[in-house]
């Protein structure tokens, strides 16, 4: 009888043991903070639950972070199987054959119609190497309402253009204590890309780059410059928007509750939903040239060397598919690509107004990024030359220019890397 359980026992041992070997494991990576991670955490679990096969390990950092692990596990051989992956490092990795051709699949299992999809951000030289994933909305404003209300101002709104935005900015910058600094700020125009820069050149008629995407133009197209002068004088010259020298250490000046309107990006509205104040959505103001914003996109792609790239194109398919998108978008982590799912995102009352903000994006003024090879080189290059001019220290003309011939330089000898 011993004899007999304890065989008995060794056989449901090696059964369990089989039954885990039996799965194939993955890895995901992706980047995030607590509450983003929490809701790809619902997406992973979700594709888990339904697979008798296949596993996928969740793995999670922060932006910065995120990009050196990866450089650091593509150099040692053993990145992860599927990477979340941005336009602004998407042509440097796709054309150094980090990303495996999925091209032949995408054919065969998506229809790429029933996808709002940007090509910058999955194919290079004639493949797809990744499948789209979210939008991101870029030039967004956020407006306190109890501010507004305090001050018996109407809401932001469609009519507003940059004349109107600078009369409201005026009467909600408030010194109420008369030291000379404002307690309440009527504007913040972020100085990085898709959160202001680029929408205000863009709605000033201008451009940060020349058509074929080798040149910079941001001093030398004269509207462009314009945009940059807009962005100055609301610092400078009207002083309703802080200086950068007083906004360092604020990575979120809307949060604070001090600011009546600042612009971002839609994905801060995963940690706006609790804000202790009343908060609304609007479009970025008019500018002379209309009203453009950004329409950023994330993807999914496999690494070339996955020992289990069937495996990984499997949990890709759940992530964009309708399952995965609509888990996404009723946490409000990001608008799905999706077009079947784009909507569950609005479905909040304080949310719903952005829906008709997203409708921008079949009249093409929402406009991608414009990526390039080493984008986030040049890119950085542009946001901190020109931080000398948001911080007093220089005329935004003599920013403009140095920063356009820096930026110059590094696309240059990018676009001529790529072409030998």
């Amino acid at each position: 009888m011993k004899k007999f359980l304890i065989f008995s026992f060794l056989i449901i041992l090696l059964s369990l043991s089989a039954l885990g070997q039996s799965k194939i494991q993955i890895t995901y990576m992706r980047w995030g903070d607590i509450r983003e991670i929490e809701v790809e955490r619902k997406i992973v679990d979700a594709f888990n639950q339904s697979q008798n096969k296949i596993f996928v390990n969740l793995e999670s950092t922060a932006w910065g972070a995120y990009w050196q692990q990866l450089q650091n596990r593509i150099a040692a051989g053993n990145a992860p199987d599927v990477i979340l992956m941005d336009g602004a490092y998407f042509i440097d990795l796709a054309s150094k054959g980090v990303f495996k051709d999925i091209t032949e699949w995408i054919r065969r299992d998506i229809n790429l119609k029933n996808y709002y999809y940007d090509p910058e951000v999955c194919e290079w030289d004639g493949k797809i190497y990744a499948m789209i994933r979210d939008i991101t909305l870029g030039g967004i404003m956020f407006y306190n309402k109890d501010i507004f209300d305090k001050y018996k101002i109407k809401y932001p709104d469609w009519s507003w253009d940059w004349n109107k935005w600078i009369e409201a900015a005026q009467k909600l910058t408030i010194d109420e204590n008369k030291d000379g600094t404002p307690e309440i700020w009527g504007t913040y125009v972020p100085t990085w890309g898709e959160g202001g820069l680029y929408p205000i050149i863009w709605s000033a008629g201008g451009t940060v780059l020349s058509k074929d995407k080798k040149s910079c133009t941001i001093y030398s197209n004269p509207k462009s410059l314009e945009g940059l002068k807009f962005m100055y004088e609301l610092r400078y010259k009207y002083k309703v928007c802080p200086s950068e020298s007083f906004m360092q250490g604020l990575s979120d000046p809307f949060m604070t509750g001090n600011f009546a309107t600042t612009l971002g990006i839609s994905s801060f509205i995963v940690s706006y939903r609790k804000l202790p104040f009343r908060w609304g959505i609007a479009p970025i103001p008019s500018g002379p040239a209309g009203r453009f914003m950004s329409a950023n996109q994330l993807s999914l792609a496999i690494y070339s060397k996955s020992k289990y790239p069937e495996a990984a194109w499997e949990f890709i398919k759940f992530a964009t598919g309708p399952k995965g998108q609509e888990i996404m978008g009723k946490e409000h982590q990001a608008i799905p690509a999706l077009k079947l799912k784009t909507r569950v995102y609005f479905d909040d009352p304080n949310i719903k107004s952005a829906l008709t903000i997203f409708s921008l994006y079949e009249k093409g003024q929402l406009k991608s990024l414009e990526f390039t090879p080493s984008w986030l080189e040049w890119n950085n290059m542009l946001e901190t030359t020109l931080g000398y001019a948001w911080q007093g220290k220089v005329d935004i003309e003599k920013a403009a220019k140095t920063a356009e011939d820096r930026v110059n330089k590094i696309l240059q000898e990018a676009w001529k890397k790529l072409e030998k």
